[in-house]
């Protein structure tokens, strides 16, 4: 980090997931998913597996989703629940205040990240806002898809640096079951709801949850992979938008490059070298993107965090899930210190990445 440009660190995240788990076999007795479903040819495909022929269709389905996504479960709100994006993100920003040891009249700014907010107006950080309690807290709302919470990370990272804000809370959020097409298995089978949040504020250069330099991002623009058309401007435009994706192995190999890139542009950055990176936190596109990412970087096996298998795609919301559980020690020990890179790449493409140093035996505490 160049001296002139002031320390900048996290001192708490949280993250919240729905408790509704809906496992692939629950996923296929929606009537939209069985009907579009092609068991014989998933059949057909199906590898590592004794004898597909004697599987049920709910069994293919579930093989194939393994096969093709990593994915046995993922966390949703229930469909007959009224929750939205907004609750779920500020549910997350309590439990990283909670952590921060920070009280709700201290934040100075909310910047949120979604691309399935309930409301257009209010802004999602607003009305997260109101629900804090904090209903007179400036916010904001930015649109970076699934790269969302590092770009966050990035706007609090400069705000911090224009001395415009001095206490940041970022939460990245979505429920894209609000939004998931359960007529398409491709894109059912991946998306999911959850949120994650941190916040941060002022340091000194030797202070724990440290932002090592500033976060890249960048883009790549792609229209076709992954869209969602806003409702006004589609003429044949029923009820809610519908994400579409294309898939395919262009968009893995895109995936991977980009997560891969945006990595190696941040730790460009610092004075860190590949083996004194103790996790990834990637975002959870596709088990196959993030083994992909695994090799790419070459990484021993469990340095890159995966939550896929469990939480589904959580868009916005997954690296700052993946970063809450790191820290909270949930996918092994932390060493002292501890460095973390976040990289994402989101639809359009958008990519991002920045690294983090922990000090796992000191207290995280607000004060810089």
């Amino acid at each position: 980090m160049k001296s002139n440009l002031r320390a900048v660190r996290v001192v708490g995240t949280g993250s919240y997931l729905p408790d509704h788990v809906l496992d692939n076999f629950s996923l296929y007795e929606q009537a939209g998913i069985r009907s579009a479903f092609d068991v014989e040819r998933a059949r057909a495909a199906l590898r590592d597996v004794e004898d597909p022929a004697a599987l049920s269709d709910a069994e293919v389905f579930h093989a194939w989703s393994l096969q093709v996504t990593g994915i046995a479960e993922r966390r949703i709100v229930p469909w007959d629940d009224d929750a939205t994006t907004e609750v779920l993100s500020a549910e997350a920003c309590r439990r990283a205040l909670d952590d921060a040891g920070m009280d709700l009249e201290d934040v100075d700014l909310v910047i949120a990240s979604s691309v399935s907010p309930s409301d257009t107006v209010p802004n999602m950080a607003c009305t997260i806002g109101a629900l804090l309690g904090i209903p007179k807290v400036a916010g904001y709302t930015v649109n970076a898809a699934c790269a969302g919470f590092v770009y966050l990370i990035a706007n609090a990272w400069a705000m911090i640096q224009s001395d415009m804000f001095r206490n940041v809370l970022v939460v990245s959020g979505d429920a894209l079951s609000r939004v998931t097409d359960y007529d398409d298995p491709k894109t059912a089978v991946l998306f999911a709801d959850g949120a994650g949040a941190a916040v941060l504020t002022p340091a000194s250069p030797g202070d724990n949850g440290l932002v090592l330099a500033a976060p890249f991002l960048g883009a790549d623009y792609s229209y076709e992979h992954l869209n969602m058309r806003s409702g006004g401007w589609e003429w044949d435009w029923e009820g809610s938008p519908k994400l579409r994706m294309g898939g395919g192995p262009h968009v893995l190999r895109a995936a991977i490059n980009a997560m891969s890139g945006a990595a190696r542009r941040a730790i460009e950055r610092t004075d860190l070298d590949w083996g004194q990176i103790h996790y990834v936190v990637p975002h959870q596109a596709n088990l196959r993107i993030t083994r992909g990412l695994e090799r790419q970087l070459d990484l021993p096996n469990g340095k890159v965090v995966q939550t896929i298998d469990r939480y589904g795609n959580n868009s916005a919301g997954s690296v700052g899930i993946g970063l809450d559980e790191v820290l909270k020690g949930r996918h092994g020990p932390l060493p002292d210190p501890t460095h973390v890179l976040l990289t994402a790449v989101g639809g359009g493409y958008t990519s991002a990445a920045a690294i983090m140093r922990w000090h796992p035996a000191v207290s995280r505490s607000t004060s810089p």
